[in-house]
C-alpha cells in the first residue's frame, strides 16, 4: 500500500517535471524565432531592467497593471494620440 502511494506519487512528480520542461521548451521556440537584431533589443531592454532601483520597477509594474485594467477602446485611444504625436514630431 506505501509503495503505491510512493509510486503515484513520483509518476506525479515526473508528469510535472515534463510539463515544465515542454512549457520551457517553448518558450524558447519564440527566442529561435527572433532575428539577431530583436534578440539584441531583448538583451538590452533586459539589462536595463535589471540596472534600475527597486522603486522604479515597482513604478513601472504598477503602471502596467493600470494599462492592462484600462478600457480596449481607451487603450487605443491612447495609443493612436501617442502614434500621432510621433509623427508629428518627426
Amino acid at each position: 500500500m506505501k509503495i503505491m502511494k510512493t509510486t503515484k506519487l513520483l509518476w506525479v512528480i515526473i508528469g510535472l517535471l515534463f510539463v515544465l520542461e515542454s512549457a520551457a521548451i517553448g518558450a524558447n521556440d519564440d527566442w529561435r524565432k527572433l532575428n539577431p537584431k530583436e534578440k539584441d533589443k531583448v538583451r538590452r531592454n533586459y539589462e536595463r531592467w535589471e540596472k534600475l532601483p527597486p522603486q522604479d520597477k515597482e513604478h513601472l509594474r504598477e503602471e502596467w497593471d493600470r494599462w492592462n485594467r484600462m478600457p480596449q477602446d481607451q487603450r487605443d485611444r491612447l495609443k493612436q494620440r501617442f502614434n500621432d504625436d510621433r509623427r508629428n514630431r518627426d
